[in-house]
């Protein structure tokens, strides 16, 4: 088979745009239908009456407010979400299996806005039927223009240095003058070029996310991907031909084929504006489709993933990848589907019925507090209209009928309390579909006596486990993909070392080096939801633990009972443990607690030696001293260590010292040379 040509595969990937999931059946309007539930709009089916009460009832709203604090407690708290375990015993594959936990979580965790990805992810999948992040490696060029007054040759070293960062690929001075001459000081400024590398994470709205209509799971859909709108500007700033991008369109309106729902989203805020605010070329808007498709280009008879960047019908990027950078939540999984329910789904009907009920009490109210009149003809109507104090209603002269019976009001019955009675029952079926405890609402003063307690805690239980199964599909699905994308990733396109902080220590990783492929565990089990019940039973545990420890028993050592205790940390919310308890496995701080425990014990004997006064005491005072004296003797020898130890550090540190400054020197003279002027601090 021929390869594909450029206007096939631009056909073949509109035609498979059009039939995505956002484009057919009901999932759009479904989507919008919920957001505008969930905000209480007054539209579609909560549509009110004229002159009748519009109140609409925030059961979707309730029911994922009162999610929200427990699912972020259970992703953003202090501890792991997921884990990567090795699968055997190789000491180079448990060792890269910890760098991968604590390099992709920091990259996780320190995003721009991490919190919000975080937040949006999770509340966008309680409301949508599912929630989108993609993940990549956003690669920009940057130029900085920096200016430096008074810079000696001290100074300079130190400027040149921080120009030899890897991400700066080209540094020029645009501006050089000499304060005094002969001074050797220098105002200076540099143009600054960088490409950046970095792991980057974007929530994917709903009406912009593409994935084949009817797929089973992301992996196997034929084509996923997300139409997204950039400037001119950033395109141009990502690296492609300014030409090329002069041929794309600019996008006019918004695309409303399948739907409103971004309409609906900015409604408070006047609506969305497609085309910015700003009017000029770097900031005019493109619509691209990043798409990630099962397709035969090479024309080999085999699909094979590949990365496709399109706006109209020109081609973008074009590339082999293997791998699909989008990871999906849904609060409820479904058989055979990767799109499944959301908490609004299932609220809406709930909501939709309390609605009616609650208008129609809120109707009830108003016509019993301003009830409507039966009225002979006989009466003056302009009379009975004006309410006036001590004003008069007057009958005709001829007049048959007593005055008392010539207005009489219409009674209406009042329903509020049965209507109430129908809400409790709502309000208990919500509570049974969604495990939002209203159980202890809407009951008279009779029946909160007989309610027990064990029926309560039974109610809570349930409730709670109908959270943590939605925490425990959250963590199984999205995030897991999530944590396994970013290892890949970087694994991939991450080309140098980096260094970074975890529990205030710093670590060296160099994903380029990974080889292994590790199970990855979720840490989200059911219970794990509640970190005062957590928390509880793993000091049961470590009372456990510490009781065979004083029996001598071989069922449990120091660092089980230390992994106990960082356990104990994470549940109380501190997300440092080395604040508090030293790592067994880390020979820093175990000598340090080792060396501090030696001193007390010095310390002490010193104080006994002190006290002992009495001949009698003479044996035992010569056993202390020979205690003492070993004592010391040891110190001395790890205080010896510690200092050759020091020695080597300084020995080295002043290496490297020398060679940074031969490397700056070097820079200084490159730059003399590519510039064609003279610097201090060059060679000569």
């Amino acid at each position: 088979m021929p390869k594909m040509s450029e206007g096939e595969l631009v056909s073949l990937l509109s035609q498979a745009e059009e039939q995505a999931a956002i484009y057919s059946g009901e999932f759009m309007r479904e989507n919008t239908k919920f957001l505008a539930a969930y905000l209480g709009d007054k539209s579609g089916e909560f549509a009110a009456i004229p002159n009748q009460s519009s109140v609409v009832s925030t059961d979707i709203a309730d029911v994922i407010e009162s999610d929200m604090p427990a699912l972020m407690r259970i992703f953003y708290g202090s501890g792991d979400v997921v884990d990567f375990q090795p699968n055997t015993d190789n000491p180079a594959e448990v060792q890269e299996a910890e760098e991968k936990t604590k390099y992709v979580n920091w990259i996780i965790r320190n995003q721009p806005d991490s919190f919000k990805m975080w937040h949006d992810w999770l509340k966008g999948a309680e409301i949508q039927k599912n929630g989108v992040v993609k993940y990549f490696i956003d690669e920009q060029k940057e130029v900085d223009e920096v200016r430096f007054t008074g810079v000696d040759t001290d100074e300079l070293s130190v400027i040149v240095e921080s120009l030899n960062d890897p991400s700066v690929t080209k540094s020029e001075i645009t501006g050089q003058e000499e304060t005094e001459e002969g001074s050797g000081v220098w105002d200076l400024t540099f143009k600054v070029t960088r490409e950046t590398k970095k792991v980057c994470i974007l929530n994917i709205p709903p009406e912009s996310f593409l994935i084949t209509r009817s797929a089973t799971s992301i992996e196997d859909a034929e084509l996923v991907g997300d139409r997204v709108r950039k400037t001119r500007g950033e395109l141009l700033a990502e690296g492609f031909k300014r030409d090329l991008i002069d041929m794309l369109s600019t996008v006019d309106e918004e695309d409303n084929r399948n739907s409103n729902i971004k309409a609906v989203r900015d409604r408070d805020q006047g609506g969305n504006n497609p085309d910015g605010t700003i009017n000029n070329w770097a900031s005019e808007f493109v619509e691209i489709s990043d798409l990630y498709v099962k397709i035969d280009f090479d024309g080999d008879g085999i699909a094979e993933r590949r990365h496709v960047m399109m706006s109209g019908n020109k081609i973008l990027v074009n590339e082999y990848f293997n791998h699909v950078p989008y990871a999906s939540l849904s609060a409820i999984l479904m058989p055979h589907k990767a799109i499944g329910r959301s908490r609004a789904e299932i609220t809406y009907p709930t909501q939709l019925q309390k609605t009616a009920l609650v208008r129609g009490m809120n109707d009830n109210i108003y016509m019993v507090n301003n009830p409507r009149n039966v009225v002979h003809p006989d009466v003056d109507l302009d009379d009975l209209l004006t309410v006036r104090t001590n004003g008069i209603i007057r009958l005709d002269d001829d007049t048959k009928i007593l005055p008392q019976n010539a207005v009489m009001p219409l009674v209406i019955p009042y329903i509020g309390d049965r209507t109430l009675q129908v809400i409790q029952y709502v309000d208990g079926a919500r509570a049974q579909t969604t495990g939002t405890n209203m159980a202890n609402q809407g009951l008279d003063a009779d029946s909160i006596g007989k309610e027990t307690a064990t029926r309560f805690n039974g109610i809570e239980a349930k409730g709670d486990e109908k959270m943590e199964l939605i925490a425990r599909n959250y963590a199984e699905t999205g995030v897991r993909k999530l944590y396994e994308g970013i290892a890949w990733l970087v694994s991939r396109f991450q080309d140098t070392q980096t260094e970074f902080r975890v529990l205030g220590k710093a670590l060296t990783v160099n994903p380029t080096q990974w080889k292994f492929n590790h199970h990855v565990q979720s840490n989200v089990g059911l219970g794990a939801g509640n970190n005062e019940k957590s928390v509880q039973s793993l000091q049961g545990l470590l009372a456990i633990q510490q009781q065979l420890k004083q029996q001598g028993s071989t069922l449990t050592d120091e660092v089980d009972i230390y992994n106990t205790l960082k356990r104990i940390t994470d549940g109380l919310g501190f997300p440092r443990v080395d604040e508090f308890f030293n790592n067994p496995e880390e020979p820093e701080e175990l000598l340090k607690a080792q060396n501090e425990l030696l001193n007390q014990m010095v310390l002490q004997l010193q104080e006994q030696m002190q006290q002992l006064q009495n001949p009698l005491a003479e044996a035992e005072e010569i056993k202390q001293k020979a205690f003492l004296t070993k004592a010391q003797s040891d110190a001395q020898i790890k205080v010896a260590t510690l200092q050759e130890d020091s020695r080597q550090f300084n020995i080295t540190a002043e290496q490297k010292h020398r060679e940074q400054d031969e490397e700056t020197a070097l820079a200084i003279t490159k730059m003399e040379l590519d510039n064609n002027t003279d610097l201090p601090g060059g060679l000569n």
